[in-house]
């Protein structure tokens, strides 16, 4: 038995009682993770985080100094990554890899990739199917007298993603304009309505935003999410879906359509994902108050989208609720051709939101591989929780309903919408009111700011000024100042009470929020905000302003980020 302290060469014998020191007196100095190197070549710059973080089954370098040449013929250095609060080697907890003569790796490769005087620059390659979070690193010096680990060193901890750039990933996608797309757009559009008044609205997703990844590790920690899990996509994503919601296991996510949300936020007036994440996780993983399909569907897709796996939201219109499991959606109406609502059990929302996300299926048939139904809005119980899928597209669309997850309770929802989009178009082809099948939904009409009336429940349109604080000429510039000025008139003849106003868009600002107790008839608000775009490109930048008597006031502003040192990045 031996007490490893710290990178001394002592160590303790607890037989002999008795200090001794390695002669060979091989030490490690420091470990360098060559962070922003390796961020570049794994995709993972974006993300705005001092830790390393990698994709599996893609090498990346780092460098440990010595307190002297290493010799690969006569040296013994192992590098040890670990993860969760047991580590062990056959559950892929604890890996080793060796360099020197004592080489014997099993799920990490590992090779020299170069020497310089005393630096070791070392090539690791993660497993393709290894297990993703957040693992630690030690180097270890093995000798005849035993084995010495460096300290615990927080700068050394490293992240790893799914990598849908390479095919021997579960998540791998062919095409780079996809992958751009689907795993680092950062931000979006959801849109909702109805199938003949479709509106929409931008959504932040914001996966690389500080502290957006940790949070969401700690929601599979939360949900003790067994580490053997987090190496396959199709858990992840199953365990994603129930873990979102709060509807059994105090999840991230408290769905409401009461109408009611005085001891919330409401549902409209979120802007996007970081918010709701950082807020479960800083308040000690207690449920987020109040959300509805949307976004339900919005924070799911940044979950998926920070781990790497591809994910996009959909709109189903005319989505149908199967309550009764007989693949169908029974209407039952009364005398005058409306729907009884005592006896329908099971219901058509006029629109629902959830996600797709790609990956191969091993499970199943080849051929049902590729995008896959997942939903964390809490419907229907799944093997004892509200979940629902993945469940395979392909399989969906050829009718094949036999194959998991929840095929059957998907079928239902696009089936249905299909028949009742068929029977409203007839309807409204004989003049009969739509309303006569659907509650009402809100409208989505853009109103300018100067309009003499304007409706309750449309949308109002903000105007966003941008003024260049600098002596640049006029377009945005990465790491420079900007004001952003949001301003609003109350159009109506009554006091808007409890008014929140939120100002969001990744790579640009965190989330800000600003309260304002009341609004005057007539009167204006003006709220200023500086900030400092860090990356290049395209952003959006939106803004909503929401309140008991006026829900879903949204606008967005996109501009291009340019670096005034190059005049390559055109609007």
């Amino acid at each position: 038995m031996e007490l490893l302290i710290g990178t001394s060469a002592w160590s303790f014998s607890a037989d002999h009682l008795l200090f001794y020191r390695d002669p060979a007196g091989l030490s490690v100095l420091s470990v360098d993770m060559r962070v922003a190197e390796n961020r570049k070549d794994h995709y993972t710059d974006k993300f705005k985080s001092s830790s390393l973080i990698v994709r599996r089954n893609k090498e990346f370098t780092i460098i440990i100094k010595l307190d002297r040449a290493f010799s690969a013929e006569q040296d013994d250095v192992q590098v040890e990554f670990l993860i969760g609060s047991s580590p062990n080697e056959n559950k892929g907890t604890y890996i080793t890899v060796s360099i020197g003569k004592g080489k014997h790796n099993r799920h990490w490769k590992g090779r020299v990739v170069e020497m310089q005087g005393n630096e070791v620059t070392v090539g690791i390659t993660p497993d393709a199917s290894c297990i993703i979070g957040r693992f630690r690193t030690f180097v270890a010096i093995v000798t005849d007298f035993g084995r010495r680990r460096t300290q615990r060193n927080q700068d050394t901890d490293f992240y790893v993603l799914f990598n849908p750039w390479d095919p021997a990933d579960q998540v791998y996608m062919d095409k780079e304009e996809d992958r751009q797309e689907y795993v680092m757009n950062d931000v979006g559009i959801i849109y909702n309505g109805e199938y003949n008044n479709i509106t929409s609205r931008s959504w932040n997703f914001g996966q690389f935003e500080e502290g957006v990844l940790d949070a969401c590790l700690m929601v599979m920690d939360a949900g003790k999410v067994p580490l053997l899990f987090r190496g396959n996509a199709t858990e992840v994503v199953r365990q994603g879906s129930a873990l979102l919601n709060a509807q059994d296991d105090k999840g991230v996510m408290v769905g409401n359509w009461s109408g009611d949300y005085s001891s919330g936020t409401a549902p409209t007036a979120w802007t996007g994902s970081p918010e709701i994440l950082l807020k479960y996780a800083s308040e000690g993983c207690e449920p987020v108050c109040f959300v509805q399909c949307w976004v339900f569907a919005g924070v799911m897709n940044t979950f998926m989208r920070c781990l790497g796996i591809p994910a996009r939201v959909i709109t189903n219109f005319f989505s149908a609720h199967d309550n009764t499991g007989n693949v169908k959606t029974d209407i039952v109406l009364d005398k005058d051709g409306k729907i009884d609502r005592s006896r329908t059990k099971d219901s058509v929302w006029n629109y629902h939101c959830w996600n797709e996300v790609y990956m191969k299926r091993p499970d199943l048939p080849e051929n049902f591989s590729g995008w896959q139904v997942v939903d964390c809005t809490p419907q229907e119980t799944s093997d004892g929780l509200y979940r629902c899928g993945p469940t395979s597209v392909n399989a969906i669309k050829e009718g094949e309903l036999s194959y998991p997850f929840d095929a059957k309770f998907v079928f239902a929802e696009v089936k249905r919408s299909l028949k009742e989009r068929e029977t409203m178009q007839m309807a409204e082809r004989r003049g009969v009111s739509s309303r006569d099948y659907l509650p009402p939904a809100e409208a989505g009409v853009t109103i300018e700011l100067q309009a003499d009336t304007i409706k309750m429940g449309e949308n109002l349109k903000l105007t966003l000024n941008i003024k260049n604080q600098t002596n640049m000429t006029g377009s945005p510039m990465v790491g420079k100042e900007l004001m952003v000025s949001v301003e609003f008139l109350n159009p109506y003849n009554f006091i808007l009470q409890k008014v929140h106003l939120r100002i969001d868009g990744p790579g640009l600002i965190p989330t800000k929020l600003k309260y304002y107790s009341q609004i005057l008839p007539g009167a204006s608000v003006t709220y200023k905000v500086l900030l400092i775009p860090r990356l290049l490109g395209k952003k959006v930048l939106m803004v909503c302003l929401d309140c008991p008597l006026l829900r879903q006031v949204t606008n967005q502003l996109e501009f291009v980020v340019k670096d005034e040192n190059r005049n390559d990045l055109k609007e």
